[in-house]
């Protein structure tokens, strides 16, 4: 025990002095002259510029009027690179398991303007439960006409276009996913979640003096790299009723279909009894969601609700999850802080089994790019004959 905790410190103290030597502004604002808190109001979450700056294919101008002319090679040349090292020390859950991730996930990012109208972000990723073997987490290329219209071709989460946090895994401030993304529901879209890449196209951008957001396209299966077979619509709108306050509605809806095409298998779902699908299914899920900032505060809340037809039945079920978050961004002898509580609820079995719970925790900014997080997740109700579970995290996460 005793060298765990020494591990767990080390680490703690290692991390800190790499990035106190580094002193670094990730690629991302270096690359535009800005810090860190021009886009993030604590990194990695966004503020209206930031907003912005990503629907604008990460410019700071508008992509119709951007008058700067560079050739390809330039251009390409001058495309940020920038990385991330996540790492949790120490974790703990309520049974006495305990782990030590020194090294939990290391990221790579490059994207930025490729050329004239051309625009994109890939995320290489490795996390430990994988082996550390590199992963296409993300990739995206844009064209940008305007603020109004942008087409986007990727592999990536569902509503990656989106600037804004509710709906944003990446950009959470825990290290606990937030229940409406992780939770698979009736297991329709091939047994997957919400927060994880499905191959798409879609069109965003922004109406009425850049106050209504939207986003609509067609994509494969969550976790599907060919999409093979199943088509998936999905849509977004944000409206800002004032700029630090935002109301949205989104959906999706899609068919598994069964396949036994050899290079993809769509997972269709096991009910609990142990039925593999032998069908095609029907899935939806449709939610509401808003985005507050009250002086230091700021507010988050998504309602969803998924349908999926029940394994080998012309019958479905209907389950609801729901968060709402609060966040306080202080300063402490300069430093940023940020305390946050969030209270959710998550429903399967046709809504008859529901767990609810919270998580808290604090983050400290030893620098823009650079913070630590004590956080502390617990249920406060489960379902009959299951047990309350509870997990205690430490963790750094640095970019550069």
């Amino acid at each position: 025990m005793k060298i765990k905790y020494f591990l767990a410190v080390y680490s703690l103290f290692a991390m800190m002095v790499i990035s106190v030597q580094a002193r670094a502004v990730p690629a991302f604002a270096r690359s535009q002259g800005i810090e860190c808190g021009g886009c993030h109001t604590a990194f990695p979450s966004l503020n209206s510029f930031g907003r912005n700056y990503k629907t604008r294919g990460y410019r700071l101008v508008n992509a119709s009027k951007d008058t700067t002319v560079t050739d390809f090679t330039t251009k390409i040349n001058q495309l940020p690179i920038a990385a991330a090292i996540i790492s949790r020390p120490y974790t703990k859950d309520k049974s006495g398991n305990s782990e030590i991730r020194a090294i939990h996930e290391v990221e790579v990012f490059m994207g930025g303007v490729f050329y004239r109208n051309l625009s994109g972000l890939v995320v290489l990723e490795a996390e430990g439960e994988d082996g550390f073997g590199n992963v296409l987490a993300t990739a995206v290329l844009n064209y940008d006409v305007n603020n109004a219209l942008n087409v986007q071709i990727a592999y990536a989460p569902t509503f990656f276009a989106d600037p804004y946090d509710t709906l944003s895994s990446a950009r959470r401030l825990t290290a606990a996913h937030y229940n409406v993304l992780n939770d698979k529901f009736g297991k329709t879209d091939n047994d997957d979640k919400l927060r994880h890449s499905r191959q798409q196209v879609s069109l965003f951008g922004r109406f009425l003096n850049d106050r209504l957001f939207y986003n609509a396209g067609v994509g494969g299966l969550t976790g599907d790299n060919v999409a093979n077979q199943s088509t998936v619509g999905f849509g977004r709108l944000a409206f800002d009723i004032s700029p630090s306050l935002m109301v949205g509605a989104f959906g999706l809806s899609g068919k598994c279909d069964i396949t036994t095409e050899s290079d993809f298998v769509s997972d269709c779902g096991v009910d609990a009894t142990g039925n593999v699908a032998t069908s095609d299914r029907n899935f939806s899920r449709y939610g509401v969601d808003t985005q507050l900032d009250f002086g230091s505060v700021r507010l988050t809340g998504v309602y969803l609700s998924a349908e999926d037809d029940l394994v080998n039945s012309n019958s479905s079920e209907t389950n609801v999850d729901y968060y709402a978050q609060a966040v306080y961004y202080g300063n402490v002898g300069g430093h940023l802080i940020a305390p946050l509580v969030r209270f959710q609820s998550s429903e399967v079995n046709d809504g008859k089994d529901v767990t609810k719970g919270y998580v808290a925790g604090v983050s400290y900014y030893f620098l823009e790019n650079f913070k630590g997080s004590i956080e502390y997740g617990s249920d406060t109700s489960v379902p009959s004959g299951e047990t309350e579970s509870s997990n205690f995290t430490l963790q750094l996460h640095a970019a550069f």
